[in-house]
């Protein structure tokens, strides 16, 4: 049995962690309890994501088997199409968990700022679940480019299940997206259904090939440290900051300031800080992070988050 148990460092709440994924993870499937009291029916929030261990697809489940004081993560392998070991799948277990995160440092600095405590206080424990494959990361981040996210992840989905591969669990199909490799044997005609611009579709097929001939190296770049990677991504041709650091912060948890570039941020930062409509002026808002020093892009991460949820409130009423 492939089982294993993880402690974070609290404050976690894997429940809304899970609940959150969705919003930079197109592929992972959350499911929470309904009941307010989900400890009296032993129920416990679940994440499902399949993930690449060598050449096999494995389904692995995380479940929420603690406290948000007291936070461990136990993860489950479910399915499994191919031989692999029991180390390899705990490094990537472990390397999405990310248990040596602490949020402390932040949360008190959070503390002093009104603004920031509120947005962290109605997000607390919330924590990233990184990507496995920085590859994937960085194709997901360049789809996302000038695009609406729900037509963003409609897109990705379509990637996967058009041309990754499928273990399935239960009778439902998990999908992960496809290897550099596989990528590369692709042509603008076959991703057309992306809908997105033709200029994208070749430079993610120039990744691809670079990456599948060994050019790149870009699972590499992690050990590598954050500014090697940040230097590295700026390289590439069509990755500017954002992507590059939306690309980090889902690969390697490193979480970079994402900037003016993000639309979403500067209408959340007009919201909260200024409780106006629109999208805050790039100067404006690149003050408002700078007084987080280096935590300006967790900073920005928890205000998206918070944005997210409070849409998704508002557009179910």
């Amino acid at each position: 049995m492939m089982d294993f148990e993880f402690a974070l460092k609290p404050p976690a709440d894997l429940a809304l962690t899970f609940k959150a994924a969705s919003a930079y993870q197109a592929l992972g499937r959350a499911a929470l309890p309904t009941d307010p009291l989900p400890a009296h029916k032993g129920e416990q929030s679940r994440y499902r994501r399949a993930i690449r261990v060598g050449k096999a697809v494995a389904l692995v489940e995380i479940a929420d088997a603690g406290t948000i004081e007291a936070p461990v993560a136990r993860t489950k392998l479910l399915a499994v199409n191919g031989a692999i070991s029991e180390a390899a799948l705990y490094q990537k277990i472990a390397w999405m968990l990310d248990p040596a995160f602490d949020p402390a440092p932040f949360y008190a600095l959070a503390a002093a700022d009104p603004v920031l405590h509120t947005t962290v206080e109605s997000l607390r424990g919330l924590r990233m679940l990184r990507f496995t494959s920085v590859f994937e990361a960085l194709i997901v981040t360049i789809i996302e480019q000038q695009i609406a996210l729900k037509a963003a992840q409609k897109a990705e989905i379509w990637l996967a299940q058009a041309y990754g591969d499928c273990i399935e669990y239960e009778g439902e199909g998990y999908y992960v997206y496809p290897t550099p490799e596989q990528f590369s044997g692709l042509t603008d005609e076959t991703l057309a259904p992306l809908k997105i611009t033709f200029v994208r579709v070749r430079r993610m097929l120039e990744i691809a090939r670079r990456e599948a001939d060994g050019e790149l190296q870009l699972e590499k770049l992690p050990a590598q440290g954050a500014d090697t990677m940040y230097a590295a991504l700026m390289a590439l041709s069509g990755v500017g900051h954002w992507t590059a650091a939306w690309a980090m912060i889902r690969s390697l948890g490193h979480f970079l300031y994402v900037g003016g570039a993000d639309v979403a941020l500067r209408a959340a930062v007009n919201h909260y800080y200024h409780g106006t409509k629109g999208r805050i002026e790039i100067p404006a808002m690149d003050a408002v992070f700078r007084r987080y020093g280096e935590y300006d892009g967790l900073a920005g991460f928890y205000t998206l988050l918070r944005w997210a949820f409070d849409k998704t409130a508002f557009e179910a009423r």
